[in-house]
């Protein structure tokens, strides 16, 4: 597997993927989701990736590419995908915790992403709340979902 950065949880190896390096892989995974699935055009998709982004590639036991994520170096989360056969696995909570820890390193203040409002409870399971109204420039299907960044790991309990 090609990458730098390794990190392996629950059988599945997460890598630090670049974009020069790894474009074929990375469009192998996102586009069967993004363009087949929920009709994106190729071109939304490589317009931020030559750009700073950092790209990040799930691998499964077997070594099969089988999910992805883009984040800016704003903190903007562009997508997190996970091919179908493996949705509902953790792994796309696992990718959404690694670029927690990026920003974290990064020292980022906040991630953010825009995504249908059926994502709501993904992100929500990811301690990620959403803005109280749709701004503007936000199909009124989509919702911006934001995340302060802390420590990674366990979190004291918030006091009531």
């Amino acid at each position: 597997m090609p990458g730098s950065d390794l990190m392996s949880a629950s059988g599945y190896t997460f890598i630090a993927a670049n974009w020069s390096h790894d474009a074929a892989t990375i469009r192998a995974v996102r586009e069967p989701v993004l363009i087949a699935e929920m009709g994106l055009a190729p071109e939304q998709l490589d317009t931020a990736d030559g750009h700073g982004a950092f790209h990040i590639l799930v691998y499964d036991s077997a070594g099969r590419p089988v999910g992805t994520a883009r984040m800016q170096p704003d903190g903007r989360i562009d997508y997190v995908v996970v091919l179908r056969p493996w949705r509902g696995y953790t792994v796309g909570s696992a990718l959404l915790a690694y670029l927690h820890h990026i920003a974290y390193a990064r020292k980022i203040a906040h991630i953010w992403a825009i995504a249908p409002q059926s994502a709501r409870r993904f992100f929500e399971k990811n301690r990620f709340v959403t803005s109280a109204g749709a701004a503007p420039e936000i199909d009124r299907h989509m919702q911006k979902y934001t995340r302060a960044v802390s420590k990674p790991g366990p979190q004291p309990a918030a006091m009531h």
